[in-house]
């Protein structure tokens, strides 16, 4: 295919929208039997977009109805729910089908929520999880949720292995990525204000939870009372058994309170 179009191979595979709608078939029907093979490709295409929907909707549909349970977690609301999601959705993804759609999907692609606000994401909830909340408390939380311990490399990777990789691949990304400028060729004159929306939005909240859990007090730290720790007084994070981070007291709200009241209620009737 290179030398029919008389393209270098780091031209022919380029990312973006036209390798997997340009490169891929124009590949696939220089191959004997060319039909069969297409067929398969946008088969495994459109099965990829499907399972990501899958995944995004029930996401979304799931945290909505733990931050709404009262008015969610009713008969027939999660069908509605997702209804409206995917309705919303659908309506979002018409801008990208009109003639500058492209534009907008690139800006999308290169600046949304991908890439590095993942990554910037990813590192923030690692050390949370694992030097704010404490490790050794998360994996008693796994064991209690699965039944036995989990492998425990996965401490040490929480604490030092997965900030670093994130770490190290951010600002490689960062010193990589060329300036907005120098895209020009496919960013109109509206994109740096979208780029600039598309970066900072999903990056904003974690300030912003910052701020709020501050003003609250340690409540956002710490488990409700309906999870049960297996071991409320170990410390939370120990490293070569010394202690880094020490038990946390456990305050809980009014509606932690009865439901800590209905646990204990629980137990001493079973006992």
């Amino acid at each position: 295919m290179a030398q029919e179009l008389s393209l270098t191979m780091e031209d022919i595979v380029k990312a973006g929208p036209g390798l997997a709608f340009i490169a891929y078939p124009k590949a696939l029907s220089l191959l004997p039997g060319p039909h069969f093979w297409s067929v398969l490709f946008f088969l495994m295409v459109l099965f990829l977009g499907l399972d990501s929907q899958f995944v995004c909707v029930e996401s979304l549909a799931t945290a909505l109805t733990d931050v709404f349970p009262e008015i969610l977690r009713k008969p027939k609301r999660r069908e509605i729910l997702v209804l409206l999601i995917a309705v919303v959705c659908f309506l979002l993804g018409l801008p990208l089908v009109t003639p500058g759609g492209l534009h907008l999907f690139k800006l999308i692609d290169t600046y949304g929520p991908s890439g590095t606000n993942l990554l910037l994401i990813a590192c923030f909830e690692t050390l949370v999880i694992a030097w704010v909340y404490g490790a050794d408390r998360f994996l008693d939380n796994i064991e209690d949720m699965i039944g036995y311990p989990p492998f425990p490399v996965l401490k040490y990777c929480w604490l030092f292995v997965t900030p670093f990789i994130c770490g190290a691949t951010l600002l490689y990304d960062l010193i990589r990525s060329p300036p907005l400028s120098s895209s020009a060729d496919f960013v109109p004159s509206w994109g740096s204000g979208v780029a600039a929306l598309l970066t900072l939005t999903p990056m904003i909240c974690i300030p912003i939870f910052i701020l709020v859990a501050v003003k609250r007090g340690p409540y956002l730290i710490v488990p409700s009372a309906d999870l049960q720790q297996r071991s409320p007084n170990k410390p939370r994070l120990t490293l070569c058994e010394h202690v880094i981070i020490k038990t946390q007291k456990l305050f809980h709200t009014e509606g932690d309170k009865s439901v800590e009241e209905k646990t204990l209620k629980e137990d001493t009737t079973d006992m």
